[in-house]
């Protein structure tokens, strides 16, 4: 991803994405800044373009950086998980 895609991601404009992984973005935020306001329609969502299994995992990633986030940011402390080529 180049700066401004990182840039772009943090005003939360998704736009620069296809549709298949603006459901995503827009379910990891919704997922990270209002856990509880998570509704059906959220979940259908995904659905269009995720099988059940994918959604779990999308799920537990974005669970699992929100908790790194949640233990490194008030530490000061700065974590970057190893680059991998898929």
């Amino acid at each position: 991803m180049t700066a401004e895609d990182w840039k772009a991601l943090s005003q939360g404009n998704y736009s620069g994405f296809g549709e298949k992984n603006q459901a995503a973005l827009q379910y990891a935020e919704k997922l990270t800044r209002a856990s509880k306001n998570v509704a059906d329609a959220d979940i259908a969502a995904l659905k269009k373009h995720f099988s059940d299994e994918q959604l779990v995992d999308i799920h537990l990633l974005v669970g699992l950086v929100n908790l790194t986030n949640r233990f490194t940011d008030p530490l000061g402390l700065e974590f970057e998980f190893p680059q991998e080529k898929i």
